[in-house]
């Protein structure tokens, strides 16, 4: 075997080294239970485990015996921490998954609700991987109650009755009310802007998705949408951010649009992130 040779499979070596080290670990706790019998509970805390274990890019630490923090943060020397909740439900048992933690101190959830546990142990397996790849964009809720709102949106009531918007082009025309939207206009063909309080407008796409309208900045973020934050800052958030997305319903009159924002928040020092949160609030839009 050459010099060559050997210092060839050194450096490859020392390369997978290096990367090794580079996963991410992620603590993962039992899933606390609610409404559900004990062993429906273990069969799903033993095959949702099952399913994050085959999550290659990341560190397993199992914690499944200790108790989840109180104030749910990761434990030192991990990079996230994951827990859920099992609910029975009168429609079936609720599953809801939660990662946290990462260099941008993200919060990733999703939940679903399966008939029965055997539905869980055939379907949940697409539920976890969602969850753990960060590339995708996880659904949003149709229209979540309260608990899970921020204060901010606890402010403003949705209507009684809302329904599913048939057609894209009957919502034409001048919007308004939302807190920090000067003003909305919706253009026939599915397009439109936002107007900011700031001055600063943004492109929308809109598409009929299910039984919801969802409205979805159309092109990258910029930095002149976080002007709150300072240039250096900004700069970084309009790199990273998600494109800002709405998901709404409509009321019988076509008045009224009601539903969901959805965005992210950065803390900063002045001149880096430090940590970046998904941040949901209920929104609602008034036709002029």
């Amino acid at each position: 075997m050459t010099k060559r040779t050997i210092a060839g499979i050194c450096t490859i070596a020392l390369s997978l080294s290096l990367h090794a080290q580079k996963i991410p670990s992620v603590a993962v706790f039992s899933l606390s239970a609610k409404n559900t019998p004990e062993t429906a509970a273990k069969t799903t805390n033993d095959v949702v485990f099952s399913f994050i274990n085959e999550q290659r890019v990341y560190r397993i630490v199992d914690m499944r015996t200790d108790p989840l923090p109180a104030d749910l943060g990761v434990p030192d020397g991990i990079d996230y921490v994951f827990f859920g909740t099992i609910e029975g439900q009168p429609d079936g048992i609720r599953l809801e998954l939660v990662l946290k933690g990462g260099p941008w101190a993200i919060t990733r959830k999703i939940s679903r609700v399966y008939q029965s546990t055997n539905r869980i142990l055939l379907e949940s397996r697409m539920l976890v991987r969602d969850l753990f790849d960060q590339s995708v964009a996880l659904p949003d809720p149709a229209l979540p109650d309260e608990g899970g709102l921020s204060s901010e949106s606890r402010g403003t009531e949705p209507p009684q009755e809302l329904i599913s918007v048939a057609s894209l082009d009957s919502l034409a025309g001048s919007w308004h009310g939302e807190t920090g939207v000067e003003k909305v206009l919706i253009l026939r063909g599915g397009r439109g802007v936002v107007v900011f309080s700031s001055g600063v407008s943004i492109s929308l796409e809109l598409i009929i998705s299910g039984e919801d309208l969802l409205v979805r900045q159309k092109g990258a973020s910029t930095p002149r949408q976080f002007a709150d934050l300072p240039d250096a800052v900004a700069q970084q958030a309009a790199n990273i951010a998600p494109p800002v997305e709405w998901r709404f319903r409509v009321t019988p009159d076509q008045k009224i649009l009601s539903g969901i924002k959805k965005a992210v928040i950065f803390k900063n020092d002045g001149k880096n992130i430090l940590t970046m949160e998904n941040a949901e609030t209920r929104v609602q839009w008034n036709r002029d």
